[in-house]
């Protein structure tokens, strides 16, 4: 059996002799925590030398490279050249080659939990691969390598200011004992006396490892993220009890083997090879596949995180809603006709601002608080698609900016905000928070609401779940109308697609039948050749209230679900047609016995658009990422969003049409009028 001596520089008692059995063997690990001690560390090394197959130290100062050389600590020299017969090894290889890909990877499957975030390190010096991956990405880093190593009240920022302030200190550290007294405090309460470390507590996420942190005073971390190579059961406790809200661990596979850290990992690598036989970048490969090792977020405190807050940008949807704004607000109704244009032309050239927020938003999921901040432009959709997307772009972007100053987790996109130019992509890329659409939601609860008036009216057939009629889906190669359409392809008996682009639906019907390959599917780009057969019609376009379809020729009892702002049905037109039920869709409520909009968003009560509830459910969940982006919305993403909705209890309110709640009253009167018509027609 190989024996394997571990030697902790930067723990106290936390000593063993255990057989154990890793990476296919058994090991002999014997360890000693060593307490900053050199002398002892050392003298451990001298009386194990020969006696043992390798010596693996952990908590010294890493090797730190410059372009044109490196710095390495004299003391640490002299402690990895104390053996004369074992091998010493420290992992550096290990975190040189895991960490980067270890990070990359995660990146690719959670995209905005690890880019353009504020990120702060104890020592950026002490863990360069991370510095070079996180730099990358897009972070602003907060390196408190000055405070931390010689406790100088200032930061650095990027990884030449570290090479450069490296190089000038480095005679200083040379000549410095590597001892547990030269920590500082990071104490909460000390942030106010020095920049330093108020800027470094200022970030949301930090990066450190139990050498660098276990000693500090560990309060400043409560509410926050931190970025951790491995996370023991005895350390975990500790960031627990300081309140911190969750970590990502690099290697969270060894948490069942908690005597393992990186240096005990290369020495069994070395081990592996044979002594004197260098461990090399391949062999890291190689066992990082053979263990599937992969980093993963470890869920801490997430009852410390408090109120999240999430925000969201609305727009008016027509000119004269440019009067509910203050100051506008005092001109009589009567008189506001013949200045709509002209205060359109000219508040359109306003910048953005913000509006109002909600709050008492209670998840019934996790009982997490959240709070939205809205934001608005004063484009109407005229104004928002006559302008060039970079001016929109622009204002926006301010307005991300003052969300994330505010505390913002991640901004949502209101009406056609989300429309302009390439549909949120390119704010997403350039907003320092994550950005949605809503569009997802807006899509499940468009189904949500056609389902429960159809089912309401009581006029289509239904068997085994499946609506056994025709629907409807004007605007169907749109973002909502297409994720609508493949939706409603599992539970109709036949589907209509219709828009403009022949092409498009084309497209489209192939994409549907790949979910369904049973689905009746008919395409066209003439609503109204369809409409006299269809029980339920979704209309979901761009048409800025531009007559889509001819309420006359709609068949007698249909529900039509019209989710355009600004209506695609007029309320003149869903009057001519009392045997035609028109309702409104994307209107939910919000969890919370106590919500609050203290802003006039259009709507009743607790009541908000379903994007906005998206936002929201994402903020519920601590899912801070651009859920929903660009034109093609992912039929997964509606499937996932719905599951969402059920858990942290974001429903669908009362059906609405022009004018507030549809009640049971005129569900029954519409289809009194439908069957008397339909009777007629026969």
């Amino acid at each position: 059996m190989k024996h394997i001596l571990s030697l902790a520089f930067a723990q106290v008692a936390y000593n063993f002799d255990e057989e154990v059995e890793f990476y296919g063997e058994t090991y002999r690990i014997t360890q000693y925590s060593t307490n900053f001690d050199l002398d002892l560390t050392e003298d451990l090394i001298k009386k194990y030398d020969g006696l043992c197959d390798v010596i693996c130290i952990s908590g010294l100062p890493q090797k730190v490279k410059f372009k044109k050389g490196f710095f390495l600590h004299p003391d640490v020299h002299k402690i990895r050249t104390a053996a004369k017969e074992t091998p010493i090894v420290d992992g550096q290889i290990i975190k040189d080659v895991y960490v980067p890909y270890a990070l990359r990877r995660f990146y690719l499957k959670n995209k905005t939990f690890l880019s353009k975030k504020k990120i702060g390190f104890y020592s950026a010096a002490l863990q360069k691969p991370f510095v070079e991956v996180l730099e990358d990405l897009g972070n602003d880093l907060v390196m408190a390598d000055p405070y931390f190593l010689t406790k100088l009240p200032f930061t650095l920022h990027g990884s030449k200011a570290l090479e450069k302030y490296m190089k000038t200190l480095a005679p200083v550290l040379r000549r410095m004992k590597i001892k547990k007294s030269h920590v500082p405090s990071f104490k909460e309460e000390n942030r106010k006396m020095n920049r330093a470390l108020d800027e470094f507590l200022s970030c949301e996420v930090l990066v450190g490892n139990e050498a660098n942190i276990n000693f500090l005073n560990l309060s400043h971390l409560k509410g926050k993220t931190l970025i951790i190579d491995i996370l023991t059961p005895l350390f975990e406790e500790k960031l627990k009890q300081a309140g911190l809200t969750e970590a990502l661990v690099c290697l969270p596979q060894l948490t069942e083997h908690s005597k393992i850290n990186y240096s005990i990992l290369e020495g069994i690598i070395q081990l592996k090879k044979g002594q004197g036989v260098p461990v090399k970048d391949d062999d890291v490969i190689q066992m990082v596949h053979d263990l599937n090792l992969h980093p993963e977020i470890k869920k801490i405190n997430s009852e410390y995180e408090g109120v999240v807050k999430f925000s969201f940008v609305i727009h008016p949807l027509s000119s004269r809603y440019l009067f509910k704004l203050p100051g506008l607000k005092l001109i009589s109704k009567e008189y506001t006709k013949p200045f709509e244009k002209g205060i359109e032309e000219l508040l359109s050239y306003s910048p953005g601002f913000y509006y109002g927020k909600i709050d008492g938003i209670v998840s019934e999921k996790n009982g997490k608080a959240v709070e939205g901040l809205i934001y608005a432009v004063t484009e109407t959709p005229k104004k928002l698609m006559e302008k060039e997307p970079d001016v929109i772009y622009k204002k926006i972007l301010k307005l991300c900016e003052q969300a994330q100053e505010s505390g913002s987790k991640i901004m949502g996109l209101g009406a056609y905000t989300k429309i302009v130019g390439d549909a949120g992509v390119t704010i997403d890329r350039l907003s320092p928070i994550p950005v949605t659409t809503g569009n997802s939601l807006s899509s499940a609860s468009t189904l949500w609401a056609a389902k429960l008036a159809v089912e309401k009216m009581g006029l289509v057939k239904k068997e085994n779940n499946k609506f056994l009629g025709t629907v409807m889906v004007v605007g169907a190669t749109g973002s909502i109308g297409a994720v609508s359409a493949k939706v409603l392809s599992l539970s109709w008996d036949h589907l209509i697609l219709v828009a403009p682009r022949a092409y498009k639906l084309m497209e489209l019907k192939e994409d549907i039948l790949k979910i369904n390959p049973n689905a009746r599917i008919t395409i066209s780009t003439e609503s109204d050749a369809h409409s006299h057969e269809s029980d339920l019609i979704i209309t979901t376009t761009s048409g800025q209230g531009k007559t889509v379809l001819d309420i006359m020729k709609v068949k007698p009892g249909c529900v039509i679900c019209d989710v355009s702002r600004p209506f695609d049905i007029s309320e003149e037109d869903a009057i001519k047609r009392p045997d035609v039920l028109v309702i409104a869709s994307g209107e939910v409520q919000l969890p919370g016995e106590n919500v609050n909009i203290n802003i006039d968003i259009g709507l009743e009560g607790n009541i908000v658009y379903a994007c906005l509830a998206e936002t929201a459910l994402l903020a519920m969940e601590g899912k801070y990422e651009s859920f929903t982006l660009s034109r093609n919305i992912d039929y997964e993403k509606v499937i996932e969003i719905d599951k969402l909705a059920n858990e942290h209890g974001v429903r669908l309110s009362q059906i609405m049409g022009h004018n507030g709640f549809i009640t049971d009253e005129e569900f029954n009167l519409c289809r009194e009028h439908a069957l008397q018509k339909l009777k007629d027609l026969a």
